[in-house]
């Protein structure tokens, strides 16, 4: 009868413990692996489907260090004459829209963030060609 007891209060206890799932992101870098640049190249979709990134090997579970991860970014980095981009999850949301850009002496960035798995593959974060090319002068006028 004690047995039955334990087992009950432990699987009481259980319903009590949150089995969420983790957010999954694309985490690469373009400057360590060429793949991990635009575009992501995507598998064919059929009709009414999602279409998939070819580069899936890169679509990870957040990290668990402590840190409520709870959306993902992806940086374009634009560092003298390189373009970098940095796809990667985030904890701290920029409350004044999905994107926002810094210029700086040495290097100009632009990021924009999302909250769903994979959302930051690039098929729906895209980068103005203007923003790009603005970059480009203003690194050129600096540097």
């Amino acid at each position: 009868m004690a047995q039955i007891q334990v087992l009950i209060s432990l699987v009481f206890l259980a319903s009590f413990v949150n089995f969420g799932e983790c957010l999954q992101c694309h985490q690469c870098t373009s400057f360590v692996d060429a793949q991990c640049n635009d575009p992501f190249h995507y598998e064919p979709a059929r009709e009414g489907e999602k279409p998939k990134p070819k580069t899936l090997e890169f679509l990870k579970d957040c990290p668990n260090d402590g840190k409520n991860y709870t959306l993902c970014r992806k940086i374009y980095q634009h560092v003298r004459d390189d373009v970098r981009i940095i796809r990667s999850c985030g904890y701290e949301k920029y409350e004044k829209g999905d994107c926002y850009k810094t210029v700086l002496e040495e290097y100009n960035t632009y990021v924009c963030q999302c909250e769903e798995d994979g959302c930051n593959s690039g098929h729906s974060l895209k980068v103005p060609l203007v923003v790009l090319a603005v970059s480009g002068v203003l690194a050129r006028l600096f540097h």
